[in-house]
């Protein structure tokens, strides 16, 4: 979804006609509010099928900017960071003002972050981001750090399988886009995590947990399975999961509910009973094209097995995450299930 709305922002100013395309789950998701703004700024876009959101066929540029462009932050935080990194193939400077409750800011802040590197010099606030015209001029070296995200299912395989995890190249604080909150709730959803970066399992907190998902709403589904692996509660924060490769709020109940695991929706998360058991589930485990999903299945599946539909899902984040966790005893073998 990042790439394909990195891509379209940039494409929108050629004057010339551009097809995108992409996997099952961008086809039902599309360009989202981006789209919107490209097409009140005179970018021609059209779909040839009614059911599904791509391909699209687009082709700009932009048209006369005269007032500022309205943008909703609330679903997600990549059309912003979209316009922002291509501000730099506009014709003039261009404002932009935000709707809604700002999601995920820590992602477009490393994308202001990084085009300042580069030579940008406009500005982000809560409400709005001015994008004046500038020249890229790229440092030698930009430094990106790495998806804090996944130690979440480092996590999550340690407390399903018991087993342990050497955690490598864990981020600063500054750099965990949210995620750090990984490490310092750890302790409580029965994790020890040391200072080399090595998780065991430990007890859990006596206590149900709330946790705010507003800057970091990847992680809704592995935290549900951790909370109902130990001590239960509330996440919230992240209305905006409904909007990713699936509905993640309903897909992760799904998961959950497969492996005997109950868990309900509420209008920004899910709350989790604590204390549950895996059960093996009767049915092919249905990852909806999402690989957080598929990730999460298969940490569940090394304690009690299951089929899990997707086998490949997991390399658009972590290519080498089945062969990790072959290597610490999944046997993951690739088979034929009934639709």
């Amino acid at each position: 979804g990042t790439a394909l709305r990195l891509v379209a922002a940039a494409v929108s100013h050629l004057n010339q006609p551009v097809m995108l395309d992409g996997d099952a789950s961008l086809r039902r998701r599309g360009l989202g509010d981006l789209g919107t703004v490209l097409k009140q700024q005179g970018v021609r876009m059209r779909v040839g099928d009614a059911h599904v959101r791509l391909p699209v066929d687009m082709h700009g540029p932009w048209s006369e900017v005269s007032e500022p462009l309205v943008l909703r932050r609330d679903r997600s935080s990549q059309p912003a960071s979209a316009l922002l990194l291509a501000s730099s193939l506009q014709a003039q400077d261009v404002e932009v003002r935000f709707e809604g409750q700002p999601r995920s800011s820590r992602h477009l802040a490393l994308s202001a972050e990084i085009a300042t590197t580069c030579g940008w010099k406009g500005t982000v606030s809560e409400d709005a981001m001015v994008l004046p015209r500038w020249e890229v001029k790229a440092p030698s070296d930009v430094h990106l750090p790495g998806d804090a995200s996944m130690a979440a299912f480092a996590m999550l395989w340690v407390r399903s399988t018991g087993g342990s995890v050497n955690l490598k190249r864990w981020p600063s604080p500054n750099a965990g886009l949210g995620c750090e909150l990984l490490e310092a709730l750890a302790p409580e959803l029965g994790i020890a995590w040391s200072d080399e970066g090595v998780l065991q399992t430990v007890a859990s907190a006596p206590e149900p947990l709330s946790i705010d998902l507003c800057d970091a709403n990847d992680l809704l589904p592995p935290l549900a399975a951790l909370l109902a692996l130990g001590p239960g509660g509330r996440i919230h924060g992240a209305p905006h999961a409904a909007h990713k490769e699936s509905n993640r709020i309903l897909s992760t109940i799904e998961v959950l509910q497969s492996f005997g695991i109950h868990a309900e929706p509420t209008d920004g998360g899910v709350t989790v009973e604590g204390g549950q058991s895996l059960s093996t589930p009767a049915h092919p485990v249905q990852a909806s094209e999402d690989h957080r999903l598929m990730m999460t299945a298969t940490c569940l599946a090394a304690q009690v097995g299951a089929d899990v539909v997707g086998p490949r899902l997991h390399r658009v984040a972590d290519p080498a995450f089945l062969e990790r966790l072959a290597e610490a005893g999944l046997d993951a073998q690739p088979c034929m299930v009934s639709p």
